[in-house]
């Protein structure tokens, strides 16, 4: 199991995500890190293990209300090394070569079809779910024939609630998409639940607020093999 950290941006700040509600969301005070910079949570991050990969939510761009783009630069200058997965809505805005963009299906409209099998560039598919079911164009669900090949099971109302990730989502498109590399997000607790993703077949996961709360962390594996490619229970 590969854990990928999660950092999302409003307003040049690292913000703590709860359950999708983002007018609620506040800046990032934990446990972890008591700074809202990002740099100094992603420092945070690379000091609790050697992280290949990171996940960037910039909330702004989604909202269509601005970008971090500034701020997304200053991370990769920072911390070149690292893999950026960047969610910024769609069309992804300030794309770089070295981002790989997440496209969120909450940010699709139904004329999806018309751009997005045309990406030129390798990209992430994020099928966001919330309480009330999908977000995005139901038509996008019914093609799986252009999803890419990394699949990210988006579950926003599980995102901050310690609920644990949403089970019955995710054994539904593991059956029916078994074919896919498909990635969990939303609410993962601790060691248990990573375990039990594992079991199911799922290597990859997103995760944030296990980190900065202390409940999933590498000590906890001292018995078990830590890789620099990830978190591995």
């Amino acid at each position: 199991m590969e854990l990928i950290p999660v950092i999302d941006l409003l307003q040049g700040q690292a913000v703590f995500a709860h359950q999708g509600l983002r007018k609620h969301y506040r800046p990032l005070c934990s446990p972890l890190c008591p700074s809202s910079d990002p740099l100094e949570v992603i420092a945070a991050y690379l000091k609790l293990h050697p992280f290949r990969t990171l996940y960037i939510a910039d909330i702004d761009a989604i909202e269509k209300k601005g970008d971090n783009g500034i701020i997304i630069n200053r991370i990769r200058q920072r911390f070149p090394d690292l893999i950026l997965w960047i969610d910024c809505g769609w069309p992804p805005v300030n794309n770089q070569p070295w981002q790989i963009p997440v496209i969120g299906s909450e940010s699709l409209s139904e004329d999806w079809r018309r751009n997005l099998p045309g990406l030129d560039t390798s990209w992430i598919l994020s099928l966001d779910f919330d309480a009330h079911g999908f977000r995005g164009p139901k038509s996008l669900l019914e093609r799986s024939d252009v999803w890419p090949q990394e699949v990210i099971l988006m579950c926003l109302n599980r995102v901050g609630s310690g609920h644990g990730p949403d089970w019955h989502h995710l054994n539904h498109y593991l059956r029916h998409h078994p074919e896919k590399d498909w990635i969990a997000s939303g609410g993962i607790r601790h060691q248990q639940d990573l375990h039990d993703l594992e079991n199911m077949g799922i290597r990859r996961a997103l995760s944030a607020s296990a980190l900065h709360q202390g409940t999933v962390t590498p000590e906890t594996n001292k018995s078990r093999h830590l890789k620099g490619s990830g978190f591995h229970p």
